[in-house]
């Protein structure tokens, strides 16, 4: 294929999804102040989302895309839909108890049940993506059809500006160099100093109130 799709940014987005699970359970384990709980369930509830719209995106448009172009991936992609069956229930439990962990302190244990119930699960699902499946997309789609299906899956149109930079600085947020410029550079030129550069203060601030100030955020220099 003359133009293989580019899956890097797959990486990138388990990466961060790996990093605040682990930010998340320590700062929950830590039995934070009431302010602190409330920051941390408001992120935790975030990026729980985030994934389940980024199985849902995959489900209904990635693999089909991938199966019809290439039936010999079904092995993979059928491994795929079943990972996202068992981790799914495990999700909904973790997001379930994230809003009540918002409301009240006294759900903290059941909460890092949850979340250990759900790491084992989906930390082996990512792997496998990364390492199996993502080879298989690169030699099946076009770095075309990669970037059409994320425009239709994961549009940008009717967020606000606020929202769209701080998950991209979420996605930024220890990235290594390479890495990092293969994510700014799919901003648009004229957008790109106004998300990475007008929102790096807001996203650290924010990130000081969940995680603490100890806690370094920010791409890796």
């Amino acid at each position: 294929m003359a133009d293989p799709a580019d899956t890097t940014i797959m990486g990138v987005v388990h990466d961060a999804l790996r990093r605040d699970l682990v930010r998340t359970r320590d700062a929950v384990a830590a039995d934070p102040d009431d302010a602190r709980r409330v920051a941390v369930a408001d992120h935790l509830v975030w990026m729980l989302e985030f994934l389940h719209h980024h199985h849902e995106s995959e489900d209904a448009g990635l693999w089909p895309l991938v199966r019809a172009r290439n039936p010999a991936a079904a092995p993979v992609l059928d491994r795929m839909t079943a990972d996202h069956a068992e981790v799914d229930p495990l999700l909904a439990r973790a997001l379930d108890t994230a809003h009540r962990y918002r409301e009240s302190a006294a759900v903290r244990d059941e909460l890092l049940a949850a979340l250990d119930g759900l790491s084992g699960p989906l930390l082996a699902h990512l792997a496998r993506e990364e390492d199996e499946a993502m080879p298989v997309v690169a030699a099946s789609i076009s770095q075309a059809e990669w970037r059409q299906w994320d425009r239709e899956f994961n549009p940008t149109k009717g967020r606000s500006i606020r929202s769209v930079a701080m998950e991209g600085h979420w996605l930024m947020d220890g990235l290594d160099p390479a890495r990092y410029a293969v994510l700014v550079g799919l901003v648009p030129a004229p957008a790109r100093v106004l998300l990475v550069r007008g929102f790096a203060r807001a996203y650290r601030t924010a990130c000081t109130r969940r995680w603490g100030a100890d806690v370094a955020v920010g791409p890796a220099r």
